[in-house]
C-alpha cells in the first residue's frame, strides 16, 4: 500500500484500506456523479476517481417550458432555462473524463462502459455535437479489452401507439389510437419535438441539401440531428453499442470483430446504413432495433445470433435471420403478414414475446409467422384484446395447424371488457394448443378511458379520477352464480400447477374467466392474484370468491 494518503486506516474504516482499484471498481456502481463526490470524503479517496472504470450520466430533467420557444414564463425563464442547466450537464461531463487522467498516482484505468442518456439532446445549446464527439472519442481512445457504449439522446417513448379496442359504437379512432398518433409513427417525431433550438453539426462529414447525393434523393440528417462520429466504428474492443436519436454516418470500412450486443432506437442514416453497421459485426448475438422506420428489410446472417427484437419498426417488410443459435425473439408492432420472418425453425430457443400494438383485429389475425417458434417453451403475447385479439373473433389461428407442444409458461395481456362474453372461447382454443402448460399468467390492462369529442376550444377532458375509474375494484352480487362451459383441457386437467391473475378488478368477463380455469385445474398449487386499486371490502368479497373456485383447497394461495 503507498504511504501518505495510503497510509493505514482510521480504526473502523475497512473500506478505506482497500487498494485504489479495488475502490475504483466499488464507486463503478454509482452514477459518475456520486463517485466524483467520493474525492471529498478524505484525503485518501482524493485519487481514486481515477480508478473507476465505468461513468454513467444521466441529464437532470428539464423545466417543463423548455423547448417551446412560444411558451415562456418570463424573461428571466428564458434566460436560466436555456443557458444554465444543459450547460452544467455538459460541463460536468467534460470534467469528470478529464479528472480520470489529471492528478491520478497512476495511469488512469481502461474504460469499460460510458453511458450517456439526454432527454433531449437538442436542448444542449451550443457546440452540442463537439461536446459529444469528443465524449465518444475519448471512450475510443481509452477503451479497455471490452467497452460499452450506450448514447441515449432522446427520452421519450419508443412508440406511442395505443391500444384499441373495436366495440359496437366505437370505430378505430375513438379510443385514442387516432390520425395524430399515426403520423407520429411514420417517422415525423425521431429527431425531437418542435421548436428545439437548431444546432448545426460542426463537421462535413454529413450530407448537405445540396449535395449530389441529396439532389439524387439520398436522405440527409435534418440540422438538429447527432450525426455519429466514425471512430465509433473502428473501435476493435467494442462489445456492446447502444445508440438513440442519432443519424448513422458510416466509415466505407467499418471494423467491430468484437460487438456482440447492438442496440439501436430512432436511428435514421442513409439507404441501408442499419443493414450495413449489421452485416458488418461477425460476432454479433444480441440484436435489439427499435422505432428505425427508415428499415424495409433486414438480413441477420450471424451464427451466434442468440437474441432477436423487433420493437415498432413499423415500415419493416421481411426478416431473414439465422436461427441457428436463436434462444429468444421479441416482436412489437402489428400483426405481420406470412412472407414477413424468413428462418429456419429454431432448435434451441426458448422464449417468444409477441407485442400486437394498435388497434384490435376486426378479424382472425394471420399467424403463420409463428411457425417457426412452435417449440418454445415460454411465451408472452399482448394485445388489445385478452386472448381474443390472439385468435381473432372466430375459431382462430390457434386452430389451424398451430401446436406448442413444449410450452410451459403461457403470458397473456390485454384488455378484457365488461361485456367480452367469448374471453373463456378464446383462452380455450390458446390452451387447448399447449399441452404441457404448467403456468399461466393473465395480465389485465384497463380500458381505455372515452371523452366526448366536442369543438377543439370546448373539449371534455376527464381528470385523473375519471381516468382510473375504468379500472378500479368492483362487485356484482347478481353476478355470483356465475354461469362457465363444461370444457374439458388436457394441461388445466393434468399439468397446470400455477395460475396467476394480475391487476384483477372482478369485472363479469374476469370473473367468469377467472372461474372456468380454476374450476378445471384440479392439480393447480399456486393461485397468486393482485387486485386492481379499491376498497378492501370488496377485495375481502372477490378473495373469498376465488377461494371458493380453487379445486385444490391445499393450494397455497396469495392476495395482493
Amino acid at each position: 500500500m503507498d504511504s501518505g494518503d495510503s497510509a493505514a486506516p482510521a480504526a473502523g474504516d475497512r473500506l478505506s484500506g482497500l487498494d485504489d482499484a479495488a475502490l475504483g471498481h466499488i464507486l463503478s456502481f454509482l452514477p459518475a456523479t456520486e463517485a466524483a463526490r467520493a474525492a471529498v470524503l478524505s484525503r485518501r479517496w482524493r485519487h481514486v476517481f481515477p480508478a473507476v472504470h465505468t461513468l454513467s450520466f444521466r441529464e437532470a430533467e428539464r423545466p417543463f417550458s423548455v423547448g417551446y420557444p412560444w411558451f415562456r414564463l418570463c424573461s428571466y425563464c428564458e434566460r436560466a432555462t436555456d443557458d444554465v442547466r444543459a450547460p452544467l450537464f455538459a460541463t460536468g461531463l467534460g470534467a469528470a473524463l478529464i479528472g480520470r487522467d489529471r492528478g491520478a498516482r497512476a495511469a488512469a484505468a481502461p474504460l469499460r462502459a460510458l453511458r450517456i442518456a439526454f432527454d433531449e439532446y437538442g436542448f444542449l445549446g451550443g457546440d452540442a455535437r463537439g461536446a459529444v464527439d469528443a465524449w465518444l472519442t475519448y471512450a475510443a481512445y481509452h477503451a479497455g479489452d471490452a467497452l460499452q457504449v450506450d448514447l441515449r439522446l432522446d427520452g421519450g417513448l419508443v412508440c406511442g401507439r395505443e391500444y384499441a379496442l373495436l366495440a359496437p359504437g366505437l370505430d378505430a379512432e375513438g379510443d385514442g389510437g387516432g390520425d395524430d398518433d399515426d403520423q407520429a409513427l411514420d417517422g415525423n417525431d425521431d429527431h425531437g419535438g418542435e421548436g428545439e433550438d437548431q444546432i448545426m453539426p460542426m463537421n462535413g462529414d454529413y450530407l448537405e441539401a445540396s449535395s449530389p447525393a441529396a439532389a439524387a434523393g439520398e436522405p440527409c440528417p435534418e440540422a438538429t440531428a447527432y450525426v455519429t462520429p466514425r471512430i465509433l466504428f473502428s473501435c476493435a474492443t467494442l462489445r456492446s453499442l447502444r445508440l438513440g436519436g442519432c443519424w448513422l454516418d458510416l466509415p466505407s470500412a467499418i471494423a467491430l470483430p468484437s460487438l456482440d450486443a447492438l442496440h439501436l432506437t430512432r436511428i435514421t442514416g442513409r439507404r441501408g446504413a442499419v443493414q450495413r453497421l449489421v452485416t458488418a459485426c461477425p460476432r454479433l448475438a444480441d440484436l435489439t432495433l427499435e422505432a428505425c422506420n427508415d428499415l424495409t428489410e433486414l438480413s441477420v446472417r450471424h451464427t451466434h445470433l442468440r437474441r432477436l427484437a423487433l420493437r415498432c419498426c413499423h415500415d419493416l417488410a421481411a426478416v431473414a435471420a439465422d436461427s441457428s443459435e436463436l434462444r429468444a425473439f421479441e416482436y412489437r408492432g402489428a400483426v405481420p403478414g406470412r412472407g414477413f420472418l424468413s428462418m429456419p425453425r429454431p432448435t434451441k430457443i426458448s422464449l417468444c414475446t409477441l407485442d400486437f400494438c394498435g388497434e384490435e383485429p376486426a378479424g382472425p389475425p394471420e399467424l403463420g409467422f409463428l411457425q417457426p417458434f412452435v417449440g418454445v417453451e415460454r411465451m408472452h403475447l399482448t394485445s388489445a384484446r385478452l386472448g381474443r385479439g390472439v385468435v381473432g373473433h372466430g375459431a382462430g389461428a390457434f386452430s389451424r395447424g398451430l401446436e406448442f407442444p413444449a410450452l410451459r409458461n403461457l403470458e397473456l395481456t390485454g384488455m378484457l371488457p365488461e361485456d367480452d362474453d367469448a374471453a373463456v372461447a378464446a383462452v380455450t382454443g390458446i390452451l387447448e394448443r399447449a399441452p404441457r402448460l404448467e403456468t399461466l399468467s393473465l395480465f389485465f390492462l384497463p380500458e381505455p378511458h372515452l371523452v366526448v369529442t366536442k369543438p377543439y376550444f370546448n373539449k371534455d377532458y376527464a381528470d385523473e379520477e375519471q381516468l382510473h375509474a375504468t379500472h378500479k375494484l368492483r362487485y356484482g352480487r347478481h353476478a355470483a352464480a356465475l354461469a362457465v362451459p363444461d370444457v374439458e383441457i388436457p394441461c388445466l386437467r393434468e399439468r397446470t400447477r400455477e395460475i396467476n391473475l394480475v391487476h384483477y378488478q372482478g369485472a363479469m368477463a374476469q370473473r367468469m374467466l377467472a372461474k372456468f380455469l380454476l374450476r378445471n385445474a384440479p392439480v393447480v398449487d399456486e393461485v397468486c392474484c393482485e387486485f386492481a386499486r379499491g376498497p378492501l371490502s370488496i377485495q375481502t368479497k372477490l378473495m373469498e370468491e376465488i377461494k371458493g373456485w380453487v379445486m385444490n383447497k391445499s393450494a397455497n394461495m396469495m392476495f395482493f
